[in-house]
């Protein structure tokens, strides 16, 4: 027995000096560290993105990377690191390009306690940050109250900061707008200005005073975001990413969040088979927050509301980028290349090797009435290419706002990453460019409504839905 509990105490022993500490948050890396990092970024962020320089040049690209390491002279934390990097991946304009922490960081900081700003604030067409939800004890906040500053820094200065940031397609403001709003925007405000135990708030409030506030941080494990409550719809037919329901007698509306998830093709069927039975003549199909998703599960959609086939191509350079070994890739992400070139029509064009996808119409349950389609800054990627389609190939009525997908195309379908040397910083890239073929001009912004909706501070504090409202007036 005795001997048993020895060899316990030792395999416990032996056990605890076996597991990894935590990722030290705070870990600093020094200044020739960071550079070599920023280098590193520059150098294969140019190197293996498909299209790097559309909206930057090289020199312009070069000259920003130069500014910032030269406001670099001491050591800086993995966070801080990252704002920097971010901000030099935001200037090539790819919303598929993103920055995120190490494996180790950000398995830590699942877990860590962080000191985050108790108000949940949404961003105004007119750039103004206004409280959606107070979270503090502090009752002096009301929602709708307008942030004028925080420690200091005033609302263009924020606003300005997230936004260099927050990557996009092209030159587009409202995919940043959408993505940093509410739970997000009190991270984004940290990761770029720190995490504080307090927060000084000057605010004006519906009377117009201005006043002052200390709020103590709230702990990120505890946050909540609260959203007016909208009025509750019957689905004919749903997934757990589709619903198909109606929004009066004469009116079908499709919303769709995301093209994925489980029975997609039965859905569209169903739903279509189900609006051509009742002889339905308007159908909205609401794509807004729609961050895209398979592009197979696009092309099903436009098939039945797009009367010829169509088309999408997408091309890069014919090199062996994903056998590269700083270019990390998944299995089957790095042999697809090769199964594209086996499985779709592929064409050199333009010194780049380029690959077709095709779509044929459903005739059985095609719908050819009236169509609207909901957009807003969030409608990027898959929803993107569905929403610029159907503007110009289906003479779809377009309501909302512009786009966070480019009109003309982006860049997507499969990516890999590099790792930093030093902070082990994590960059995803994407392989392709796809080319939308409609006849629009790429002007470095996303699809532009036909009927652009400003949403008042008002309308967003109490859920109201004007973007729906004007589509159900135009339908009759």
């Amino acid at each position: 027995m005795r001997y048993g509990l020895s060899i316990f105490f030792i395999i416990l022993y032996l056990f605890g000096f076996s597991q990894k500490k935590e990722f030290d948050l705070q870990k600093k890396y020094s200044s020739t560290q960071v550079l070599q990092d920023i280098d590193f970024t520059e150098k294969y962020l140019t190197k293996f993105h498909p299209d790097p320089y559309r909206y930057i040049s090289k020199d312009s690209l070069h000259a920003f990377v130069t500014r910032v390491k030269a406001a670099i002279d001491t050591s800086l934390t993995e966070m801080q690191v990252r704002f920097y990097i971010k901000q030099i991946v935001a200037k090539i304009g790819c919303g598929h390009t993103d920055v995120d922490a190490s494996v180790a960081y950000a398995k830590t900081v699942k877990k860590t306690n962080r000191p985050i700003l108790p108000l949940n604030i949404f961003i105004t067409d007119s750039s103004r940050l206004v409280v959606l939800n107070n979270l503090s004890t502090d009752t002096v906040i009301k929602a709708g109250d307008e942030i004028l500053s925080i420690h200091k820094y005033s609302q263009k200065q924020i606003i300005k900061t997230i936004y260099s940031i927050y990557t996009t397609d092209g030159y587009n403001q409202t995919f940043k707008k959408q993505g940093t709003r509410h739970k997000s925007f009190k991270y984004f405000y940290s990761f770029c200005f720190g995490f504080k135990p307090e927060y000084n708030v000057k605010i004006k409030q519906e009377d117009q005073s201005i006043r002052i506030v200390n709020l103590k941080a709230i702990s990120s494990l505890k946050d909540t975001l609260i959203l007016p409550k909208k009025d509750s719809v019957t689905p004919l037919q749903q997934t757990k990413k589709c619903r198909y329901y109606y929004a009066n007698s004469a009116v079908a509306v499709i919303d769709i969040d995301g093209f994925s998830g489980k029975h997609w093709y039965r859905f569209l069927r169903r739903s279509f088979k189900d609006i051509r039975k009742r002889k339905t003549e308007n159908l909205v199909i609401d794509l807004r927050d729609n961050g895209g998703g398979q592009i197979a599960y696009g092309l099903n959609l436009l098939s039945y509301l797009i009367d010829k086939p169509n088309s999408l191509s997408f091309d890069r350079k014919p090199n062996l980028l994903p056998f590269n070994f700083r270019f990390k890739m998944g299995l089957f992400s790095r042999i697809t290349p090769i199964l594209f070139c086996l499985r779709f029509q592929s064409f050199p064009k333009h010194g780049r090797l380029r690959h077709y996808l095709f779509s044929l119409p459903k005739h059985r349950n095609a719908y050819a009435g009236k169509l609207f389609v909901l957009v807003n800054g969030k409608s990027f990627s898959m929803s993107g290419v569905a929403s610029s389609y159907l503007k110009y190939k289906a003479n779809a009525t377009i309501i909302g706002e512009e786009t966070g997908g480019n009109v003309a195309g982006s860049n997507a379908v499969i990516s890999g990453k590099i790792i930093l040397p030093n902070t082990r910083v994590r960059i995803y890239i994407p392989v392709y460019h796809i080319y939308h073929h409609i006849n629009a001009e790429n002007s470095g912004h996303g699809l532009m409504p036909d009927y652009p909706i400003y949403y008042s501070k008002e309308t967003i504090l109490n859920g109201d839905d004007p973007v729906m409202q004007k589509a159900l007036e135009l339908a009759h």
